[in-house]
């Protein structure tokens, strides 16, 4: 049984404020220090930690690797005799997810078509690092008060070695993130469900873009092509 932290305990020379969720792997905490500078605690789960520690550290390891302010960057870490874990910075901004579902905001083309390509940017400098980060989803990007985009948790992030872990992954995640986009103004004609391709609203070139990143059809083989791909829907839809 994991021990939390509670409201106000040290972590760090960091005051724990309040829990902001639980994961398979771990716990995350909002903590501040004296001059109200806001941190991420994750507490690592202990179950976890016997299990697979080697696969823990990929998010130590990684977030090292990267000193870009579209990334949060590493602090450092915490062990106690109950717990341990690192401190990473926390970013401010809206999640992604929080504008789907509580906000409703409704994604314009011209808005998917920009944040699609401030992805692909995040996307080839983790590559060029040799990191897949493997879960790109509305609850893991931050779009922050600058309209620019931050990408969080780096707890399933690997090493590229192309067998187990390949760039592709990315891309589908990519593809995937782009049609919560899409979906959000979707509104149903009929009861019938269809698959997505059949019920946005979408050009051939978008369609081809989706099916592409998601490997329904020969998948990208570099960010060159992508970016090829996304500069022709851009001059067909705007």
């Amino acid at each position: 049984m994991d021990k939390l932290y509670e409201f106000g305990e040290k972590v760090n020379g960091y005051s724990v404020i309040k829990q902001l969720g639980e994961g398979r792997y771990g716990i995350v905490y909002l903590g501040e220090n004296e001059n109200h500078e806001k941190v991420i605690v994750k507490q690592l789960k202990l179950d976890m930690i016997k299990k697979t520690k080697r696969k823990l550290i990929y998010e130590k390891k990684t977030l090292k690797m990267l000193d870009d302010p579209r990334f949060p960057k590493f602090i450092s870490n915490f062990k106690d005799e109950y717990r341990e874990g690192y401190i990473l910075e926390y970013i401010e901004g809206k999640v992604i997810e929080d504008l789907l579902l509580e906000d409703n905001h409704r994604f314009s083309k011209e808005e998917i078509y920009e944040y699609c390509s401030k992805i692909i940017d995040m996307i080839e400098t983790l590559h060029k690092n040799h990191i897949v980060h493997r879960d790109i989803r509305p609850p893991n990007l931050i779009l922050k008060e600058n309209n620019e985009l931050a990408l969080i948790d780096f707890g399933l992030a690997r090493i590229i070695d192309k067998r187990h872990y390949e760039k592709e992954l990315d891309y589908w995640y990519l593809g995937d993130f782009l049609l919560h986009l899409y979906y959000s103004s979707y509104e149903p004609e009929n009861e019938e469900e269809l698959p997505w391709y059949k019920e946005l609203d979408l050009n051939n070139e978008e369609l081809i873009f989706l099916k592409r990143l998601m490997g329904i059809k020969k998948c990208y083989s570099n960010i060159r092509e992508i970016r090829e791909q996304l500069d022709k829907i851009k001059s067909v839809s705007m």
